[in-house]
């Protein structure tokens, strides 16, 4: 069945829809808690839901959160992206893409003056792919070092949102124990994907995505800088939706 995408705010959420949200959460990943999920949940001001039709179940998710910041003086708009999960039996799909990209293009109508940044942070490969696959310019990456900009971007957010955990050496935010790591079977990555340069990257800045260590990255969101369907959903976000507060 074809998935259908829909941001809401965190304020209208139904209570089965967060138990759903949990429950598909809590068979992709372990070491997690309802308690933190649902502290993680509180602070995000909007989710993008994944259904099997208009109302039907919830397959997948992401959690949304704007932030303001300045870097090297300049004020930004930034979207982090928080606790994320779909059914393993929709992998491959484009409906996340496209609805969080229509709402990319939404948030960015509203404030055309400041540029807006993805701030992505990835404990598995398969998240990670999501950059290489829909912007030209993204950090960190195999192929070039971060310039200063992004280099100071990744920095200031990681800093920002993750203090005393995150490593400006590394770029990877790492915990004394574990907040929610992906299930041994969907962390397993096979020898034939370790040989990507994109994900042969990843697992070695990141080497520790199996017990939860997260990879901060960054890439900006605009129709110069996003490939594909994604620049497209965007570009059709900016003349026909409008953001729900």
């Amino acid at each position: 069945m074809t998935l259908t995408g829909q941001v809401v705010p965190v304020a209208d959420l139904a209570g089965r829809d967060v138990e759903s949200m949990f429950a598909l959460y809590a068979r992709l990943y372990a070491r997690v808690s309802e308690r933190d999920f649902l502290r993680d949940l509180d602070e995000k001001h909007w989710v993008l839901l994944l259904r099997e039709g208009a109302g039907g179940a919830i397959r997948g998710f992401t959690t949304i959160l704007l932030l303001d910041t300045h870097v090297g003086g300049e004020p930004l708009r930034v979207i982090f992206s928080g606790d994320t999960g779909i059914d393993p039996a929709y992998w491959g799909g484009q409906a996340l893409v496209k609805a969080w990209a229509r709402f990319m293009g939404a948030l960015l109508a509203r404030d055309r003056r400041r540029r807006m940044f993805w701030f992505l942070i990835s404990k598995g490969y398969r998240t990670y792919l999501y950059l290489p696959l829909f912007f030209h310019e993204f950090y960190p990456r195999a192929d070039t070092p971060a310039p200063p900009f992004e280099r100071d971007l990744i920095a200031t957010l990681g800093a920002l949102k993750y203090p005393g955990h995150f490593d400006p050496a590394t770029g990877v935010i790492q915990f004394a124990e574990s907040h929610g790591h992906l299930q041994p079977v969907l962390a397993d990555t096979p020898a034939h994907r370790r040989e990507h340069p994109h994900v042969r990257f990843f697992l070695e800045r990141n080497p520790g995505f199996a017990r939860g260590d997260e990879l901060v990255c960054v890439a900006e969101i605009s129709p110069d800088n996003m490939r594909g369907l994604a620049r497209r959903m965007l570009l059709e976000g900016t003349e026909t939706l409008e953001v729900a507060s």
